[in-house]
């Protein structure tokens, strides 16, 4: 049986526009549509102004993903993070196959009489007071 090899990496959002997806064509109109409405309300020099920082939030969030992930999903999961509170307990899990005790063979005690004997005393005291009395 032959195996084929599985599609990775599919991006779950079809091309609208050319290279566009729907979310971005959908950021790129609004953002048009602010610049339109400030372009008629707003003297020129300030429309310049407001026109760069909303192209530039609508470019960004249009087109910038950090690890798969639209910037704006980050950016609200971030909010929502710093804005709930947080409480950190410690709970132990019990594990789904808890170990079982073994019963050990009692340990024998080892009696006086049955230690290994050691050959000789060390006549290392003997040898210290001779030294120390300068005697042979």
């Amino acid at each position: 049986m032959e195996q084929y090899p599985v599609p990775q990496f599919i991006e779950d959002e079809a091309k609208m526009v050319s290279f566009l997806t729907v979310r971005q064509f959908v950021y790129l109109v609004v953002a048009g549509g602010i610049l339109f409405v400030l372009y008629s309300v707003l003297p020129f020099s300030l429309f310049i102004l407001s026109a760069m920082v909303v192209g530039g939030v609508a470019g960004v969030a249009a087109f910038i993903k950090v690890d798969g992930t639209p910037i704006l999903n980050i950016l609200l999961s971030s909010i929502g993070f710093l804005s709930k509170a947080k409480s950190y307990t410690w709970k132990k899990k019990e594990s789904l196959y808890p170990f079982k005790t073994v019963q050990r063979a009692p340990l024998k005690k080892v009696e006086e009489e049955s230690k290994l004997g050691v050959g000789q005393r060390s006549n290392l005291r003997k040898l210290k007071t001779q030294v120390e009395l300068k005697t042979k």
